[in-house]
């Protein structure tokens, strides 16, 4: 096998795993960032003021959106979840079965663009270049006096 075809297959590999990219845009969501990961996107859409259900999530490959919500609730992310009918992309249907539909509204985009600007930034320690320590407000080391 040539380099040529090993970096061929390697895409490939990566491509897989990633949102779809040309189903975003057709849907009229913005385009994934090269390697987004789902969680990161789903924040990101909702962010902008998109809203986003398990078909829709579906069609750009994103098969676990339950799992993905759950994870932004589990950080602390404030937005809603409705339970609706929802359009269906690869049918072209609205589809009976009840489906979650997560959105933010203004107030929890500025909340939680409040909550980043103000999050605490930790110090990194200079003790592997041979300098002191920079304070943090890190628990003491077992052991250290205080």
């Amino acid at each position: 096998m040539t380099n040529d075809n090993l970096s061929v297959n390697h895409s490939i590999k990566l491509k897989a795993c990633c949102i779809n990219e040309v189903n975003c845009l057709q849907l009229g969501l913005p385009k994934p960032k090269r390697y987004e990961k789902q969680i990161d996107y789903v924040l990101r859409l909702m962010l902008l003021g998109y809203s986003i259900n398990t078909r829709t999530a579906r069609y750009i490959d994103i098969y676990n959106l339950h799992s993905v919500l759950h994870t932004l609730k589990k950080r602390g992310v404030s937005f809603n979840i409705d339970h609706v009918k929802a359009y269906c992309p690869r049918s072209g249907e609205v589809l009976s079965n009840l489906v979650d539909k997560a959105y933010m509204h203004r107030e929890q985009v500025s909340l939680y663009k409040e909550k980043a600007n103000t999050a605490q930034t930790v110090l990194a320690s200079n003790s592997n270049t041979g300098g002191d320590s920079l304070a943090t407000n890190h628990q003491p080391k077992k052991g250290a006096k205080q």
